[in-house]
C-alpha cells in the first residue's frame, strides 16, 4: 500500500502535527495568566508581570498584549483628537475598574494589590 518512504513521511507529519497541537494547548492566555497571578494591570495602562522573574512565555504574552493595547490607544488618540497620555490614562482607569476579584492591579506607587 505505502512504501517505507511514504510511511516515514506520514509518521513525521503526524509527529509534527501532535507537537504543534501540544504547543498550542500549552499556550497561556492573558486571562489564565491573570487568574494565576502572573500578570496584572500595571499603573501604566498596560499589563506587567507581578513576579520579579517572569518566564519567557509570560514575557511574550505581556509584549503581545501591550503591543495590541498600544495600537489601540494610538487609534483612539487619532480618532478623538486626544493625546496618547489621555487615552492611556483612560485605559488604565478602565482596566483597573474591570479587574476581577482575586486579580492584581498596580497602585500609583507601583505596589501590586489583589482586588
Amino acid at each position: 500500500m505505502f512504501s517505507k518512504f511514504h510511511r516515514s513521511v506520514i509518521k513525521t507529519a503526524l509527529i509534527i502535527s501532535v507537537l504543534c497541537l501540544a504547543n498550542t494547548a500549552m499556550a497561556l492566555t492573558l486571562q489564565q495568566a491573570k487568574q494565576q497571578g502572573l500578570i496584572g494591570e500595571a499603573n501604566s495602562g498596560y499589563v506587567a508581570s507581578v513576579q520579579s522573574a517572569p518566564t519567557a512565555k509570560v514575557k511574550q504574552l505581556i509584549d503581545d498584549t501591550n503591543q495590541k493595547r498600544k495600537l489601540g490607544y494610538q487609534q483612539i488618540s487619532q480618532q478623538n483628537n486626544m493625546s496618547i497620555e489621555e487615552v492611556t490614562a483612560l485605559g488604565r482607569a478602565k482596566a483597573k475598574q474591570k479587574t476581577l476579584p482575586g486579580y492584581y492591579f498596580q497602585t500609583k506607587t507601583g505596589e501590586w494589590i489583589k482586588k
